[in-house]
């Protein structure tokens, strides 16, 4: 009789030993799983911006020339650069990045603020499920940032040549309303479309293309100071006037932004 209950003793015994196992083990997952949770959990977007809650983490400028007209084949590379630009690709905007788009029009007061700004939210792709909302995420994308850029194709076009054709004062306005103005401590990214022939009744690069020192010298340079402090520089060259687009227009451009402080890392020609 005591052996039989020294037997019912040692099963129940077991049985707790397992039962209590089970429940550490369950523990420990439940604590194991929040601490991945609060590691890769998405944080929190401004709601107007998309922008993260601490802040862009880089900023791309997208400054486009609409003075004069494009032609088909231009008009067709223009919208595959905006939609790569919009895009949850390699050539994309990174996640979390600030985009600021200009347009340099004929009247540059009338086009001195952005007509689009606002942060790529992230498309959710290499995202885990188990941390965040990946459907949200990727309806967000769509209706926050990349239609709304893919929109811009459009307004970012004209039908009409333009009389002038202000460069300079283009970059200097996009430079302190974009760069300047968010001061974002990340990496700053310039990207231009245009044949980046200045035609204002004060300075016309149609009367000849001089070296950036003399124009450095001059009394109209002095009055378009610019900062592109550690700005990384890509020109879209669309080619209009091949004859004035020469290798001495580009190392005029070259030393323009050396001199102001960033550095054209790529030159593309637009095709057409």
């Amino acid at each position: 009789m005591a052996r039989r209950m020294s037997r019912t003793a040692e099963k129940r015994h077991r049985k707790q030993t397992i039962t209590t196992v089970i429940n550490l083990l369950f523990l420990v997952l439940v604590g194991v799983g929040l601490v991945y949770w609060y590691i890769y959990r998405e944080g929190p977007l401004d709601k107007v911006t998309m922008c993260p809650a601490e802040g862009p983490e880089g900023h791309v400028v997208l400054l486009v020339d609409k003075t004069d007209p494009l032609n088909f084949i231009q008009k067709e590379a223009f919208t595959t650069l905006l939609q790569e630009l919009a895009g949850a690709g390699v050539e994309g905007v990174e996640p979390g990045y600030l985009v600021s788009v200009f347009a340099l029009g004929e009247d540059y007061k009338a086009t001195a603020k952005p007509i689009f700004e606002m942060c790529n939210p992230g498309s959710g792709q290499g995202k885990n499920e188990l941390t965040a909302n990946l459907k949200m995420l990727k309806r967000q994308f769509q209706e926050k940032f990349h239609g709304p850029m893919l929109k811009l194709a459009d307004e970012l076009q004209t039908a009409n040549p333009g009389k002038t054709s202000p460069v300079f004062e283009m970059l200097q306005l996009a430079s302190i309303n974009s760069f300047r103005k968010h001061d974002i401590a990340g990496p700053k990214r310039l990207i231009i479309v245009s044949d980046m022939l200045q035609n204002t009744p004060e300075y016309s690069m149609y009367k000849g293309i001089e070296d950036f020192q003399s124009f450095r010298s001059s009394e109209y340079s002095k009055k378009l100071h610019v900062d592109f402090t550690g700005a990384s520089v890509e020109l879209h060259y669309i080619m209009n006037t091949p004859h004035l687009q020469t290798r001495k227009q580009l190392l005029f451009w070259e030393e323009y932004f050396k001199n102001a402080n960033g550095r054209l890392s790529s030159v593309h020609l637009l095709e057409g």
